[in-house]
C-alpha cells in the first residue's frame, strides 16, 4: 500500500496537538513522527531536530492565532463588538481539553533557556498592537498600549485559574469584565473583581 503523501501544514498541525497536550520537553521524537504520519527518520529529515520542528510549529501556530483571534482588530465591526469576539475567540482556544494558552505554557516549561522567546514575545507584541488598535477608540494611544498590556497580563492569569480548576468563570468574568466599559449602554458594574472560589 503506497505512503500517502501528508501535507507540511497538516504535520505541523499534528506536531502542534502533541506539543499542546504533553509539552516539549516530553514530546518525544516518536510521538510526533507517529501523529505526523510519518517515520522517526523522515519526521528529523523534514525539521533536522525536535527544536526545529517547535520553531515551526511556533510559526504555524502564530499564524494561525492571527488569522483566527488578531485578525478581528481589523473587522468591520463597532469596537467594542470586536474586543469582546478577539477576547472570545481566545477563550475559545484555551477551553480545548482545559490546555489553556499554547503560548504561555512554552513560555513556562522553556523559557529559561531561551530557545523559543523571540517567537513568543511576538505573539504577545502583536496581541497587544491588536488589542491597542480596539482600544485606542477609546483613549489615548499610549494608554491604550498600556491598558492592552494590562489585559494581557490580567488574561493569563484566569487562564491559570482556569487551568488549575477547570471553572470557565474565570475567563468568562475577564471578557465580561473588560469589555463592560465599552458597551453603548453599560450595565452598571462593580468595579471591585469578581470572587471565584477554588
Amino acid at each position: 500500500m503506497p505512503v500517502q503523501k501528508v501535507e507540511k501544514n497538516e504535520i505541523l498541525q499534528r506536531c502542534w496537538e502533541v506539543f499542546h497536550s504533553q509539552g516539549f520537553h516530553a514530546a518525544s521524537i516518536s510521538q510526533l513522527a507517529e501523529a505526523a504520519g510519518l517515520g522517526k527518520a523522515g519526521l528529523l529529515h523534514h525539521f533536522g531536530s525536535k527544536e526545529n520542528l517547535m520553531h515551526a510549529v511556533l510559526e504555524y501556530a502564530m499564524e494561525q492565532f492571527r488569522h483566527y483571534v488578531l485578525s478581528v482588530a481589523q473587522e468591520n465591526l463597532p469596537p467594542e463588538q470586536r474586543l469582546e469576539k478577539l477576547l472570545r475567540r481566545q477563550n475559545r482556544l484555551a477551553k480545548i481539553e482545559q490546555r489553556g494558552c499554547f503560548f504561555a505554557n512554552i513560555i513556562l516549561e522553556t523559557g529559561r533557556e531561551g530557545w523559543f522567546n523571540d517567537y513568543l514575545v511576538s505573539i504577545f507584541k502583536e496581541w497587544q498592537v491588536a488589542v491597542t488598535h480596539i482600544l485606542s477608540n477609546y483613549m489615548p494611544t499610549d494608554h491604550a498600549a498600556a491598558k492592552a498590556y494590562q489585559l494581557l497580563l490580567e488574561y493569563e492569569g484566569a487562564v491559570t485559574f482556569f487551568k488549575l480548576t477547570g471553572d470557565e468563570r474565570h475567563l468568562e468574568s475577564f471578557v465580561k469584565r473588560v469589555t463592560a466599559p465599552y458597551q453603548p449602554d453599560p450595565i452598571p458594574t462593580s468595579n471591585h473583581l469578581e470572587y471565584i472560589q477554588l
